[in-house]
Parts: C-alpha cells; sequence; structure tokens
C-alpha cells in the first residue's frame, strides 16, 4: 500500500487558482481512497470522511465515469469538502442554489 503524503496546502495559493494536493498519482479503490483522507485529516471524525467520499462517489456514478475517472474526481470533490469542513481553507463563492421563480408574462398580441 502506498502511504499517503502530507501535502501543504494554502488558502491564498487556492485563490490564485493553484490546484489541490494530492496524495498520491491515483487510488486503486474507493476504500485506500477513504483511509488516505482519514490519515490526511486527523482532526475530522472518520465517519465526516466516510460520508463526503460517498458524496463524490454518488456524483461521479450518477455521470458513468469509469472507476480511474471517477476516483481522480471523487478524491477531488471530497478533498475540497474536507478542506472546507476542516477549516483549512474557506468557503468560496458558489452558485446560488436557491430557486428563482421567473414571472412569465405574455406577449402582446400572442
Amino acid at each position: 500500500m502506498v502511504q499517503p503524503t502530507r501535502a501543504s496546502f494554502s488558502p491564498a495559493a487556492a485563490d490564485a487558482g493553484e490546484r489541490l494536493p494530492r496524495c498520491c498519482t491515483r487510488h486503486p479503490d474507493w476504500p485506500t481512497l477513504s483511509q488516505h483522507l482519514v490519515d490526511e485529516f486527523p482532526e475530522l471524525a472518520p465517519a465526516d470522511i466516510v460520508r463526503e467520499v460517498g458524496r463524490a462517489k454518488e456524483a461521479v456514478e450518477h455521470v458513468r465515469l469509469d472507476l480511474t475517472e471517477a476516483l481522480a474526481v471523487g478524491e477531488l470533490i471530497a478533498r475540497h469538502q474536507l478542506l472546507m469542513l476542516s477549516g483549512r481553507v474557506t468557503e468560496a463563492a458558489r452558485l446560488d442554489p436557491e430557486r428563482h421563480d421567473r414571472l412569465t408574462k405574455p406577449r402582446a398580441g400572442s
């Protein structure tokens, strides 16, 4: 098993568009990814990490990526959520998930 390395991450660097750090070039499966994230985020409860990895897995399965791509994209999704959850990086601007009902007025002469 490849031992994860603790990558340093600077919130200022994230604002400058730097890529999220990764512990390995790729993971063979979801349990290995989960274990590496548990090791990398000792300040978080393992259950929180497993939950975020599960959410990321659901997201990538929904778009039907192959396993290698799914693990790579899933890691980035989970890692970003864990960085915010741990307070290592503050939440950046996000799209507003609020529903915006638009009034549709019939056109004149319609």
